[in-house]
């Protein structure tokens, strides 16, 4: 049985469900998923325990798919690193290790490798080539991060 997602892409306030003509478009892969790991959870600090007497700033999906099970939260340490690393070789490699955490729940359902560029004083590409298991079809998630605006600014799926 296949499963099928509402398919999302960064418009430069987060990541919106795209449209597909006059309807949603989905996803039948991770995409969603990468991306999710990377910048959808608590970029404040990790989540530790399920939040209910204010406002939880991480993904909503911690609470209703993962509240018990805190190593499958997504708590965004990519977004985390990002924001606050020097944007010079040690701060690379920082990233790259964020990155391969919030994604290494998925090495059970696709094989991923990781490469990090500074592209510019503020901007760095984060390409995280993904196959999944079942599919073994080669697919590659390109995202720009501007450091200067605090966003994601260009997502591609290849």
């Amino acid at each position: 049985m296949k499963t099928f997602d509402l398919a999302i892409i960064e418009t430069g306030n987060g990541g919106d469900i795209q449209q597909k003509g006059n309807d949603l478009a989905i996803v039948n892969g991770v995409e969603n998923m990468i991306y999710l790991a990377m910048f959808g959870g608590n970029v404040e600090a990790s989540t530790t325990a399920v939040i209910t007497q204010s406002q939880s700033f991480d993904f909503w999906g911690n609470t209703v798919f993962a509240s018990n099970s805190p190593s499958q939260q997504f708590n965004s340490e990519t977004e985390r690193t990002i924001r606050t690393i020097a944007l010079n070789s040690s701060g690379r490699l920082a990233l790259i290790q964020a990155v391969e955490q919030d994604l290494n729940y998925l090495k059970s359902v696709a094989d991923i490798t990781i490469e990090v560029e500074i592209i510019g004083s503020s901007q760095t590409r984060i390409i995280v080539t993904f196959s999944e298991k079942t599919n073994q079809q080669d697919k590659l998630l390109q995202l720009v991060y501007d450091n200067a605006k605090g966003e994601v600014i260009i997502e591609k799926i290849i």
